[in-house]
């Protein structure tokens, strides 16, 4: 069992440099932003005639939806088969972390997008900083995964 805690501690520390790297990667589309806004002053986009009411409630929606999905997608890569050793739970949980704070970052993407496109600079930091509560919201957590590792498997 001390085994067992040892290896999930450390794939814990794995994980949450990764997930630290994400979010600080995050933050430098702010930079790109910045960046393009002071560069291509005044920036109206690259696709000015695009229809932005469109296109923005569309990637809106897109953030939004994708955002509210990130629970129902952890739960259902958190259910395991009923053979597991310690090993194997902790790369799961690993592989947990990273495509959610990968799915977190979606809705910066999309406001990049809007940004780049139509020059919606307020958009762009409203979805960084939904971005932003995702990754915190669901950063790793060594208590939460000391409970899921302890749980016995469904139908055990």
């Amino acid at each position: 069992m001390a085994t067992d805690s040892v290896g999930l501690e450390t794939a814990y520390r794995i994980a949450r440099i990764i997930c630290g790297a994400m979010a600080a990667s995050t933050v430098l589309y702010a930079l790109v932003v910045a960046v393009i806004s002071v560069v291509q002053a005044p920036f109206e986009g690259f696709a000015p005639g695009a229809q932005p009411s469109i296109l923005r409630s569309v990637l809106w929606t897109m953030a939004l939806v994708e955002a509210g999905l990130i629970g129902l997608a952890r739960r259902a890569l958190l259910a395991r088969s009923r053979v597991e050793g310690a090993a194997p739970r902790a790369r799961r949980l690993i592989s947990i972390a990273v495509v959610t704070a990968a799915l977190a970052e979606v809705p910066v993407i999309l406001g990049l997008v809007l940004f780049m496109l139509s020059g919606l600079r307020g958009d762009f930091y409203a979805l960084l900083a939904l971005s932003l509560a995702l990754q915190a919201v669901y950063f790793p957590r060594l208590d939460g995964w000391r409970e899921w590792a302890t749980e016995p498997a469904p139908g055990s």
